[in-house]
């Protein structure tokens, strides 16, 4: 979808605050997805989910998993680097901070292995796993670069997903979820949304593989896999997708990405990191945000703006 003047112009400010609120939402989605993350649709207990239970796995109530962290992470080294990270540069804060994070993926602990012995960002392999931790952690991109730098937004989603996943599906999925994420702190609508995750699925398939889940998911023509949503990142862009089409709304958005089952907590963080741009005051109204535990996070406030300074940068050429 190409960008147009459709869109309110963003008062003084304003990104700041939607950015902000898009990070409150994205943790808030993970936190409420923690305690059910791996099970499938029928052992997701409706009437808990909002409640915030403990996780079975040890972790405090209203605990956010290495969804929320390496959103922040991204987020901070796109702000200390103006913009312009290396892969080297995020991948090393993320073993920096990797001790302390709870429930790295896979592929994400398999990069930092590889790091660890040899000081090198992993090459490309045939054996590279299509997994979804770098949509995971690239909304960030999205909030700090405006729709019509779409050359400057994609550049950052390789250069952050290839610090620890190089496969081309993953690298495509977290194009969708930055497209997305860009479109929302400029107001978009659901269906704008849409639009752009469709748009964008359409380039990032010629360039990175077929993507027809996620352009099927924003048509409504996708449904959810019975057993809950995968690891797979085209799988969890379709989820996501399918989330803002059936329930806009954070409030009704995020329970019901909790309540497709599997990786739970993933889907609704996304969900929430692109809605709550749309709606911040919605984010506001969530019953349950006084229960996430956002203690290892202070700053976030300023953290946005920062983006929303880059953001600015960005619109301008810089």
């Amino acid at each position: 979808m190409p960008y147009d003047d459709r869109f309110p112009l963003i008062a003084p400010g304003g990104a700041a605050r939607r950015i902000h609120a898009a990070m409150l939402a994205f943790a808030a989605g993970d936190a409420l997805g923690v305690p059910w993350e791996g099970r499938p649709p029928e052992r997701v207990d409706a009437a808990e989910v909002v409640r915030l239970p403990a996780p079975d796995r040890g972790w405090p109530r209203g605990a956010t998993s290495d969804d929320t962290a390496q959103m922040v992470l991204v987020a901070g080294c796109l702000a200390d680097t103006g913009g312009r990270p290396s892969s080297m540069d995020f991948l090393t804060r993320l073993a920096g901070a990797a001790p302390a994070v709870r429930g790295l993926g896979p592929t994400t602990r398999r990069a930092l292995a590889h790091f660890a012995e040899t000081g090198e960002i992993p090459a490309p392999s045939a054996d590279d796993l299509p997994t979804n931790g770098a949509a995971m952690r690239v909304a960030p991109a999205g909030w700090a670069v405006p729709p019509d730098r779409p050359g400057r937004r994609r550049s950052l989603c390789e250069v952050l997903s290839a610090a620890t996943h190089r496969a081309p599906a993953a690298v495509a999925a977290a194009c969708v979820i930055a497209a997305m994420a860009s479109y929302a702190v400029e107001g978009a609508g659901p269906a704008d949304l849409l639009d752009a995750a469709a748009a964008e699925a359409r380039w990032a398939g010629e360039r990175y593989g077929p993507m027809s889940t996620v352009t099927d998911a924003a048509r409504g023509r996708w449904s959810p896999p019975p057993e809950g949503i995968s690891l797979d990142a085209v799988e969890t862009a379709a989820a996501v997708v399918h989330v803002i089409r059936e329930a806009p709304d954070p409030a009704a958005a995020l329970p019901y990405a909790v309540s497709l089952g599997g990786d739970t907590d993933t889907v609704a963080a996304l969900a929430g990191g692109v809605l709550g741009a749309c709606d911040p005051e919605g984010v506001t109204t969530l019953g349950w945000l006084g229960l996430v535990d956002l203690g290892e996070y202070p700053g976030l406030e300023d953290l946005a703006a920062r983006l929303a300074a880059l953001r600015e940068d960005a619109a301008a050429g810089l």
